[in-house]
């Protein structure tokens, strides 16, 4: 367990530095491999994982659009899914205003399921947080607290 939990940090730790510098894609992806080696430890821990966090927050309007249950909602939008399914080439509907936001939500998605475990934050995560989200909207706030850092 200790061992997941080390590489999966270095793993959201690279994340943050490839999006520093603009490399979304492989940030998206290393970001939603720690994510999901995050998101299951939180829910064997009895702890809400994002996706979990998300239905219960969305779970009323989306029953009401999709007929999705709670397990299908999960499976649908698992981080290694969600990073590895592409358009066909001929479809370029991933452009890199897109792929940042990606690459954005899966590392926010990946430190939310990391902070559920009750792990120090790292200095790169800290640093991504301030570089990438306080400026533009504020500390991440979940469940109506903000995280402390």
């Amino acid at each position: 367990m200790a061992g997941q939990v080390y590489f999966a940090t270095e793993q959201l730790d690279d994340a943050g530095l490839l999006f520093e510098v603009g490399r979304f894609a492989s940030a998206r992806t290393l970001a939603g491999a720690a994510d999901e080696i995050f998101s299951e430890m939180a829910s064997d821990r009895v702890k809400l994982s994002f996706l979990e966090y998300k239905y219960e927050d969305l779970g009323p309007v989306l029953t009401e659009l999709l007929p999705l249950s709670k397990e299908d909602f999960i499976n649908e939008n698992r981080a290694l899914i969600t990073v590895t399914r592409m358009a066909p080439t001929s479809t370029p509907s991933i452009t890199p205003d897109k792929l940042e936001y990606e690459a954005h939500s899966m590392i926010v998605r990946a430190l939310y399921n990391y902070d559920q475990l009750g792990l120090p934050r790292t200095a790169r995560m800290l640093e991504f947080e301030t570089l990438f989200y306080e400026y533009m909207v504020g500390p991440i706030i979940y469940a109506e607290e903000a995280i402390p850092a």
